[in-house]
């Protein structure tokens, strides 16, 4: 459709591609009958189109879903902050477990290493029984992990055992919660929520470096696992009874944002809208219903077909199975998504992200607590303060900055969204990214003043916020049926990135210096962004041609197999 993006040789819909704006008399015509946005955004096509129930996600209030989101969100970044969060402390730990940096450093690549083992569980579990119920058993597994390092704090091997346990614990919280988004949210709203839950996850990282290198300098090094277990405790309880389940089955025919409806001005004047309407009522087409003023809520549209539950109802932690998919097929096809190159891409990419800001606090205390710097522990957690700010910088203009182009871009497209617009903000994710991991290492290769380095690390993980931001978003408006899987294969991809990283970060720096290290470091975040270009330019070619891949649609299962 323009714009760079080219398009297939063949005229055929591809899924993904959504006509977000009405343009034109006779497309108005086409989609006065479909349910559109509200206020403002009262001219925009809803995708995917909600049901009339109640309990449909989509149809709950603003402020149900925004808590939800946010809630969750916050749940992600407190299970960031609890893996790396000692790191600052890592030379403290060695002295008192008579070892060296680098044994620390490998008891935080267990738990990222688990963290993307228990995908591959969680994911499956996630579809067939819904995410609440993994959410909670979740939370208690991460609890039990550090209740075991906190019992038996003078051994080595309970940290490594605890911290693994640990690490099986987090995965949901992790990487669910972006798929709960693609539940709750429409297209055109995601992003904005994707970069709170990235924020969450990549500030939680930093900031709870910061405060738990101050409680292991004022209270020492078991404290922060302490604190640990009572918080999530907490959050548990709160989740148990504010968070319903968002795992929702509705008619195929509604999930619009999974396949293109073609709305030009050739297409059959009911044609779009017969296709529509008949998943209001699940199988046959509905009885003619009024047509809506544009800007009246959706909720209003049709008369809801079932009672909407009770709270009490949506305490349940079991909810039924949403998917008779096997489990053995259920395990098998988290590792069937990286047959989709849009996965194979955020896997990269966002293996990449995450791996590197592991790799930086987990040198910290390796680099600032030498000459020049002779850091204390406290120092180093607050050298983190630049990566938390770069977090939040990226995270909070690359959000709706990311929804905002969508927007725009569609409307110079003719009012149709192609998910390869979020992949623009991919080129200032490259600048940046090359200027913050190059300049780290060459700063502290020339022994520059420790403001230059910090600098350069909250520079490099804006730019990793920003891509990171670019690549979920992406991944989740080209597959939201496969979405869940996709996920969970990124965050496979992530754990075993991010374990490799941790494991080599230490002795490769002694080895080969900073300079080399982040040269190469930078490069590999340079790669993942040239990929992203490529990717844009082809998209859209690249998703018609695997959803006409039989092969691989036969091995991703088919849409009735994946619920929305």
């Amino acid at each position: 459709m323009g714009l760079w993006v080219l398009e297939p040789k063949s005229n055929e819909p591809v899924p993904g591609t959504v006509h977000l704006q009405r343009e034109g008399e006779k497309k108005i015509k086409n989609t006065e009958h479909l349910k559109h946005g509200t206020g403002r955004h009262a001219n925009l096509v809803l995708a995917p189109q909600p049901s009339d129930s109640p309990n449909d996600p989509l149809n709950w209030s603003q402020w149900h879903k925004w808590y939800q989101s946010i809630f969750l969100s916050m749940g992600t970044g407190l299970m960031a902050g609890t893996h790396n969060f000692v790191n600052p402390a890592n030379a403290l730990l060695a002295r008192h477990f008579k070892t060296n940096i680098s044994t620390i450093s490998r008891s935080v690549s267990i738990i990222l290493l688990t963290l993307g083992i228990s995908a591959v569980a969680t994911s499956p579990a996630a579809r067939i029984w819904g995410k609440r119920p993994v959410f909670l058993v979740s939370n208690v597994v991460a609890i039990i992990g550090y209740v075991i390092v906190v019992a038996r704090s003078n051994s080595l091997v309970a940290l490594y055992v605890g911290r693994a346990i640990h690490g099986f614990g987090i995965a949901a919280l992790e990487y669910l919660v972006s798929s709960t988004i693609g539940d709750l949210f429409f297209v055109h709203e995601r992003a904005f929520h994707l970069a709170i839950w990235h924020y969450a996850l990549s500030g939680g990282n930093a900031i709870g470096q910061v405060i738990a290198s101050q409680i292991v300098q004022a209270q020492g090094w078991v404290w922060p696992f302490k604190y640990t277990c009572i918080v999530i405790a907490v959050y548990t309880i709160i989740l148990f009874f504010t968070c319903s389940e968002s795992t929702y089955n509705r008619a195929a025919s509604l999930n619009t944002d999974m396949r293109e409806e073609i709305a030009d001005d050739s297409s059959d004047d009911g044609a779009l809208v017969e296709r529509i309407e008949a998943g209001f009522s699940g199988s046959e087409k509905s009885a003619p219903t009024p047509i809506p003023e544009a800007a009246k809520d959706v909720e209003k549209v049709q008369q809801p077909t079932e009672p909407r539950i009770t709270y009490w109802q949506s305490l349940k932690v079991y909810n039924g199975r949403f998917s008779d998919e096997s489990l053995l097929r259920a395990f098998i096809t988290p590792w069937s998504a990286y047959l989709l190159p849009a996965v194979l891409w955020t896997a990269y990419a966002y293996g990449c992200t995450v791996a590197f800001a592991t790799s930086f606090s987990t040198a910290l205390a390796q680099i600032f607590t030498k000459p020049p710097y002779r850091f204390t522990t406290s120092q180093v957690g607050l050298t983190v303060l630049s990566a938390f700010v770069g977090a939040t910088l990226g995270n909070m203009i690359g959000g709706p900055l990311c929804d905002w182009l969508v927007k725009y871009m569609s409307k110079k497209n003719k009012g149709v969204y192609e998910p390869e617009f979020r992949i623009v903000l991919t080129v200032p994710a490259f600048v940046f990214g090359l200027m913050g991991f190059w300049g780290f290492g060459l700063s502290l290769e020339a022994k520059a003043h420790w403001m230059a380095p910090v600098f350069f690390f909250g520079l490099a993980t804006f730019s990793g916020s920003v891509q990171a931001l670019v690549s979920n978003a992406y991944l989740l408006d080209c597959h939201r049926a496969h979405a869940q899987d996709g996920y969970a294969a990124v965050t496979i991809a992530r754990g075993l990135f991010s374990f490799t990283m941790t494991f080599v970060i230490n002795s490769w720096i002694e080895r080969d210096g900073l300079k080399t290290v982040y040269f190469w470091i930078g490069t590999l975040h340079g790669i993942s962004c040239i990929w992203g270009m490529v990717l844009y330019v082809y998209g859209k070619r690249i998703r018609l041609a695997v959803s006409k891949n039989r092969w691989i649609q036969s091995k991703l299962g088919t849409s009735r197999d994946v619920k929305a």
